[in-house]
């Protein structure tokens, strides 16, 4: 296939701005910024093509020259050159965006149904459930690009009926600063780079997805590639998160992580050229790329380790291989702990039936502290369609291998057909 250069992976992909899913911290601000779809960095939201990761990796910018190219809507000046000339005797000067930069994004699973589970005895543990319902969930994201080098973007949740009584609105958020290309440093409570890519609807397994992600961190990126290439995430972190308050026994390097992958080919990791694309609507490239990472914790306290399903470990790792050929994709990623001594591992396969509509089986053999430590093997094909590129449907079927109920475990499958939207 003929190699893509950067401006002709856009070109294929401009279209009206719609919507850029949170998950792969795409958020529509930037759509709107550049006047573009969600296609021109997401093969199916929210996984990213080629382009979404040299976004990524160049500080939510386009590479080069590129940026300034395609920003349709520009900064607003805030005072002139005299300013800063005459500091420090008058302030500094700044900008603002001109473009929108709040956007909502509605959720919920409008269809979910349980199948019963039974004991030894035959007596039922968990009844059969049957349920509808509409997008319950809501979010307000914001994402801006301040002067050459600064890039903030976050998420406020906790809107709607999914939202536990009692709860709060919580804010997540993220602060890029690009001292080069590829350069990164970076301060937040979510949206890590630790976690690689999307790997919902649209992608596949990686290694972050067994692996504790990073609460209140600062983190350093690093990333190379005009063709295929490197990326290396490494950062500390506190161990409280958005949801649990910082305290005096909190320290900067409560967990230490990192992250490394490599492209062995494709398209770069810097550039988002280079490459062969497999389908050209949704820039899916050809490539195999191959990960590792490990999480290290000083203690399991509360607040001040790793918590949910991570809670009283101290070091975990793992490592991945994703590969995508034409609309196909597959993925493997295994985690061990120390503490524990579980293995983890899951295996996805996947393909785009039409650039609109993908297909995926998973087979996921997870023990954590959330089942007690039984394995519990699940298969989970899905269906994902967006309907257009602002709204999409998952359909996902969840099959326990194993007949198990024993507290606090009650395998019982499921189907889930969960909604997307946003403006």
């Amino acid at each position: 296939m003929k190699k893509t250069k950067f401006a002709a992976v856009l070109s294929l992909c401009m279209v009206p701005a719609m919507f850029w899913s949170s998950e792969s911290q795409a958020i529509p601000s930037w759509a709107r910024k550049y006047n573009v779809s969600c296609y021109t960095c997401h093969s199916g939201m929210p996984q990213r093509n080629a382009v979404g990761e040299a976004f990524k990796n160049n500080g939510y910018r386009f590479p080069g020259a590129q940026e300034a190219a395609y920003t349709k809507q520009k900064n607003i000046k805030i005072g002139n050159e005299e300013w800063d000339k005459a500091f420090p005797d008058a302030p500094l000067t700044g900008s603002f965006p001109q473009f929108d930069a709040l956007s909502v994004v509605l959720t919920g699973d409008i269809v979910s149904f349980t199948q019963p589970t039974h004991n030894a005895a035959g007596t039922i543990v968990t009844p059969r459930a049957l349920n509808i319902n509409a997008a319950n969930a809501g979010a307000l994201f914001y994402g801006v690009s301040i002067g050459d080098n600064l890039t903030v973007f976050g998420e406020m949740n906790g809107f709607g009926s999914n939202a536990a009584a009692g709860s709060v609105i919580r804010s997540s958020n993220r602060a890029v600063w690009q001292f080069s290309p590829g350069f990164n440093l970076a301060f937040g409570n979510f949206f890590s780079n630790a976690g690689f890519n999307g790997t919902e609807a649209g992608g596949v397994v990686n290694v972050s997805s067994l692996l504790p992600g990073p609460a209140t961190y600062a983190e350093l990126n690093f990333t190379r590639g005009e063709s295929a290439g490197y990326s290396i995430v490494a950062g500390t972190s506190m161990g409280a998160t958005s949801a649990t308050p910082i305290t005096a026994a909190n320290n900067i390097d409560d967990i230490i992580y990192v992250r490394g992958k490599v492209k062995l080919y494709g398209a770069g990791l810097l550039s988002g050229a280079n490459g062969e694309l497999g389908n050209s609507y949704n820039g899916l490239d050809n490539q195999v790329t191959v990960g590792a990472g490990f999480s290290s914790a000083r203690n399991t306290v509360v607040g001040q380790g790793f918590s949910g399903n991570y809670l009283g470990e101290t070091f975990v790792y793992g490592a991945d291989v994703q590969a995508a050929h034409n609309n196909s994709m597959v993925g493997l990623a295994v985690s061990r702990d120390k503490d524990l001594a579980l293995t983890n591992y899951q295996v996805d396969a996947g393909s785009f039936i039409y650039p609109w509509l993908f297909a995926k089986v998973a087979y996921k053999d997870i023990t954590n502290r959330a089942n007690a430590g039984v394995r519990l093997p699940q298969v989970q094909p899905s269906v994902s369609a967006w309907i257009t590129p602002a709204v999409s449907l998952t359909g996902t079927y969840t099959y326990n291998t194993k007949t198990i109920v024993q507290a606090p475990l009650a395998a019982a499958n499921t189907f889930i057909v969960a909604i997307r939207a946003g403006f």
